[in-house]
């Protein structure tokens, strides 16, 4: 039983879904048995510690006290009471979605061919759906669902008349080239993560060409997936980035938060491959992305923040000198981290801070400290002592641990093959800046020139400080 889809859905169900489903399942027109309503208040009183209560003839003893264990009659009370949930899952789910609750009860008073209702209802329909903000595939889909529905209607009546066939075609027609603008986004970000896979975009190309010959980039669905798409196979074409970071500055609420915090992902990573260019003013773009995004919670899931985006937030903010609203932010957003690794991830960014503000004894007691499995936290975390070291002349400890980083990034093969090359060359001229005269203007150009013109390249930034 402890295995069950039922025991699944209702140890995940929150106190209000708790209320509601009693009431559902103690109305007659969803349940008429007892024993699921029994059921069901055993389950919930226990919930919290099912793996010893939701033994099968410990709950059947709960339910039936003066009944001889039957398996086959408890699966089937369990049966009943899952579908019972099932049911009210998917009528909630039905009923918050108005344009829907609308759509449908227009297609009912069609077929039953009641002229006044099915006007009044189609009317509700699109009224409700163009007053609220989102404009993403759910409104696109829906524009296409009424347009097709208020079609079947028209026919219905006469088919010697117009109807709405070319409004219900560019409905779909915009539903299509946005999903196929927004999955072949979603496929190229995911080989970049996996790049064993390899996906057909279909008829990408086509679509790109259409929007473009049919201007469809007022349709701000369309144009966010366009911009990111194009910036992301593009990105020396700059424009794109800048269409696309207007449109998530200007145009968040017409998505849901789900979908606006994958395009502020795209755009951040579209900046981080600037500033390994050296591009240092997309450090700035960066961190007003970071800084927008945690402010409005867009960044969030679920109420809880990645430990990737709480740490790149801090380093946006690193580079661009903003410590004090580095300060605040690790203060106000750490009960926001999973508390298994909060500790471990605030101390390991304070850590940060205090290196850049050169307080190094600090920060290098938090990093000696610092445990974590995450390889790339730990090349930072290694990066980080090595610039100690350097800053503070230890130059054995210095030499011992590039050794070590060199022979870990050769490990980790799972590692992002650019980061990886970013932090090998790092390596490489941390070895040449060991071995540098700094005294000898000849040695400090050439070395200048190579880290200016090393591509990808990690902590670009502190190399050439170092010759100043």
């Amino acid at each position: 039983m402890q295995k069950s889809v039922l025991v699944e859905i209702v140890t995940s169900l929150q106190k209000k879904e708790i209320r509601e489903i009693s009431k559902w399942l103690k109305s007659p027109a969803h349940n008429q048995r007892k024993d699921v309503i029994d059921l069901f208040d055993y389950m919930i009183k226990y919930a919290a510690d099912f793996s010893e209560a939701y033994q099968k003839e410990r709950t059947w003893k709960a339910v039936y006290p003066k009944q001889a264990y039957d398996d086959a009659y408890m699966r089937q009370v369990m049966y009943f009471l899952l579908k019972a949930i099932e049911e009210y899952l998917v009528f909630t789910d039905f009923m918050n979605d108005r344009v829907k609750f609308q759509l449908s009860l227009a297609r009912s008073y069609r077929k039953k061919k009641l002229e006044k209702a099915y006007r009044q209802a189609h009317r509700l329909g699109r009224d409700t759906l163009e007053a609220q903000p989102l404009r993403n595939d759910w409104y696109l889909l829906n524009r296409f669902f009424l347009a097709q529905e208020e079609y079947e209607y028209l026919m219905s009546i006469t088919q010697n008349a117009p109807v709405n066939l070319q409004e219900a075609a560019d409905a779909l027609e915009k539903w299509f080239l946005e999903e196929r603008l927004r999955i072949s986004k979603d496929m190229l970000a995911h080989h970049r993560i996996y790049q064993k896979i390899r996906y057909d975009h279909g008829l990408l190309d086509q679509a790109l060409a259409y929007v473009e010959e049919k201007q469809l980039l007022s349709e701000p669905s369309i144009a966010v997936y366009y911009f990111t798409y194009r910036a992301l196979t593009d990105p020396a074409e700059e424009s794109h980035f800048d269409k696309l970071e207007h449109l998530i500055q200007h145009e968040s609420n017409r998505f849901l938060p789900s979908e606006i915090r994958t395009l502020y992902l795209a755009a951040l990573n579209y900046c981080v491959s600037k500033i390994n260019q050296g591009r240092q003013d997309f450090a700035r773009r960066a961190f007003l992305l970071y800084r927008q995004g945690l402010e409005e919670q867009i960044l969030l899931e679920n109420n809880t923040v990645s430990r990737y985006t709480f740490g790149n937030a801090v380093g946006a903010a690193l580079r661009n000198r903003e410590y004090v609203w580095a300060e605040k932010f690790i203060a106000d957003f750490q009960h926001h981290l999973d508390e298994k690794e909060r500790t471990s991830i605030v101390n390991f960014n304070l850590s940060r801070i205090y290196f850049e503000k050169n307080d190094y004894d600090r920060a290098q007691d938090l990093l000696m400290k610092f445990e974590y499995d995450d390889m790339l936290f730990n090349i930072i975390a290694k990066t980080m002592l090595l610039k100690i070291y350097y800053e503070k002349d230890e130059s054995d400890a210095f030499e011992s641990l590039l050794e070590s980083m060199r022979t870990y990034l050769q490990r980790k093969e799972a590692l992002d093959p650019a980061r990886k090359t970013a932090f090998k060359n790092m390596i490489s001229l941390m070895k040449k800046l060991l071995n540098l005269n700094i005294y000898s203007k000849a040695q400090r150009e050439k070395f200048r020139e190579t880290v200016e013109k090393t591509n990808p390249l990690a902590e670009r930034e502190w190399l050439l400080k170092q010759i100043e």
